[in-house]
């Protein structure tokens, strides 16, 4: 067999046609299927490489130049009857084919060829003849030995199917163990667990769905899963099946269903015909996180506990900065007042003077005496100084009472416990106020330069939980350039800058300090609960952890930071406004 194949590689063939192209298209086909091909453009050509080159194989037209294809093949027939002729023929001269057939030729096939396989089917056929010619010649000559050989190959063969139906019987246990294991680890799972296909009919459930549905496996499989399951005469809302088909990919969701217990996390999988890769159904895990949603309503209400813990202490710790924010505008309204009524009595005085002048003048009784009168009065209340700096005490009082409206309406509206649900809000004036509320913690060692967007959008949130954030992250970068200042800052201070943008669909708050810097194995640790930089009973930890789970966990957000040793740090705040 091995000889055989070598002699395969190496095969031979005549090409006689006198169109270029055709032949030159059938031998360029053929050696790429590993065949030796020579060409001859004409009858006598191709005579004289028969018997100069001995092909395995010829294929010859009909009507040729100085030699046809007849006389080519009656030639090759009588001098060489084994070696295979096929005759190329055109549609016109099916009548010449059929006379080269009867003559001698192994095979015709019509041209233009349009598909070449049809051209290695009748190079193969032929191949194949002249090997069980060969084959049955050496049959005839050696019989016995070829029955013997055969004989062997057959029990050989016998003994390999004997084999063959042995380990088949032992895969097909397999199979079987395979699948009893699959059953038994499957229904070892808690999950609710069944297979459906594209139509949703169940073809499998597990122990535990089974259970839930109160139905036998038995029962269960052919029946549409949004029956079994919900008892509903079409699916749920939540169902992505069309999806599924649609985009081939994996869902997962959360629901809740009373009848199968309560809150389930599903995921669902495709899977595939192996033959074409086509979805034929889906897997379907269902896991049961009524102890998780627990979990996270304790973790909610700890994280709500802790905030408004947080948000006391702040109120607390910022009251006697706003007492004293109010306190100063407050002093000079109290002085003004004083001043006022002090100026009222001289006023009143210097009125009664023009009174008398003024009745006088009507009774017409003026006098030296009563003109003079006026004039020390004038200059005994001293009425340039009233003129001039009574409209500034009054102007001075109206910013003491503006001054103190804002600090009360912002710590008012800082301090208001918000709703469990988020409202669409102003986040510049969420800003404003906390900046406002905040001001004794930072007056001393900083200035505050705020860049807000005029015209933002509202933005859907928790309007006091991002007053908290806004204020621990003002409150850090102040102690942050505190700290990078010293106890005596000799009247330096710092920076600390406030923007907001809105880039696309998000709204994004910067807020940056010329602080000390985070220090880089720090860095990483920064949303940590309890992590703290500060001295001790300074900071409590808490600060940048429920910064982070109010904008990441509760709107949907994202926080993070820049920061330079020396240099300061910025942190980035962006919320969707669909949130």
């Amino acid at each position: 067999m091995a000889q055989q194949k070598k002699v395969e590689k190496t095969m031979k063939f005549l090409m006689a046609e006198d169109d270029d192209i055709v032949r030159k298209s059938m031998a360029t086909y053929l050696r790429a299927r590993d065949y030796e091909v020579l060409e001859a453009d004409n009858g006598k050509k191709a005579l004289d490489l028969f018997r100069d080159e001995e092909p395995d194989l010829i294929l010859t037209d009909l009507h040729m130049p100085k030699i046809n294809g007849l006389e080519l093949l009656t030639t090759v027939v009588k001098e060489s009857p084994d070696t295979p002729v096929i005759i190329v023929s055109g549609m016109g001269t099916m009548t010449d084919a059929i006379e080269a057939l009867r003559i001698g030729a192994w095979d015709y096939i019509t041209k233009p060829v349009q598909d070449m396989v049809f051209l290695l089917h009748a190079v193969e056929k032929c191949l194949e003849r002249k090997d069980l010619r060969l084959v049955s010649r050496l049959y005839h000559e050696n019989l016995e030995e070829t029955v013997k050989n055969r004989t062997a190959e057959i029990e050989k063969r016998t003994r390999q199917l004997e084999q063959e139906i042995l380990e088949r019987k032992i895969i097909e246990n397999r199979i079987e163990q395979a699948k009893l294991e699959w059953e038994r680890t499957v229904d070892a799972i808690p999950d609710l667990i069944f297979l459906t296909d594209r139509n949703k009919c169940i073809i499998r459930v597990n122990k535990a769905m089974a259970d839930a549905i109160g139905m036998t496996p038995q029962e269960a499989v052919g029946s549409p899963c949004f029956k079994a399951l919900l008892h509903g005469d079409s699916p749920p809302d939540y169902c992505p099946h069309k999806e599924m088909i649609k985009e081939d990919r994996p869902f997962a969701f959360e629901m809740y269903e009373e009848q199968l217990g309560g809150h389930f996390s599903v995921t669902m999988i495709p899977y595939h015909d192996p033959q074409n890769n086509e979805v034929i159904g889906f897997v379907h895990i269902a896991r049961n996180i009524n102890e998780q949603k627990k979990d996270e309503e304790e973790k909610n209400r700890l994280q709500t506990e802790s905030l408004h813990s947080q948000k006391l202490e702040s109120v607390g710790r910022l009251a006697a900065g706003i007492a004293h924010e109010i306190n100063t505008p407050t002093q000079y309204v109290g002085s003004n007042i004083d001043f006022f009524a002090e100026s009222f009595g001289d006023i009143q005085e210097l009125m009664e003077t023009f009174f008398l002048l003024l009745q006088a003048v009507r009774q017409k009784t003026v006098t030296d005496d009563l003109i003079t009168n006026v004039e020390d009065k004038l200059e005994e209340v001293d009425w340039e100084y009233l003129k001039e700096e009574i409209p500034k005490a009054i102007n001075q009082s109206k910013e003491g009472v503006h001054r103190v409206t804002s600090i009360v309406r912002a710590m008012k509206e800082f301090s208001h416990p918000g709703g469990k649900d988020k409202t669409p809000v102003d986040f510049n004036r969420i800003v404003e106020n906390t900046v406002t509320v905040a001001r004794n913690e930072w007056k001393y060692v900083a200035e505050v330069e705020m860049d807000l967007e005029a015209g933002l959008p509202e933005v859907s949130c928790l309007s006091d939980e991002m007053g908290q954030v806004i204020l621990n992250m003002l409150v850090n970068a102040a102690h942050a350039i505190e700290e990078d200042l010293g106890k005596n800052p000799e009247d330096k201070k710092g920076l600390i800058r406030i923007s907001t943008r809105r880039e696309g669909e998000w709204l994004e708050m910067r807020l940056s300090d010329s602080g000390t810097g985070i220090p880089e194995a720090a860095r990483e640790r920064i949303f940590d609960p309890f992590f703290t930089m500060k001295s001790v009973g300074k900071g409590t930890g808490q600060g940048m952890a429920i910064a982070r789970d109010v904008v990441v966990e509760k709107h949907g957000g994202t926080i993070s930071f820049e920061t330079e040793l020396g240099k300061g740090t910025t942190f980035i705040v962006r919320l969707p406004f669909d949130n």
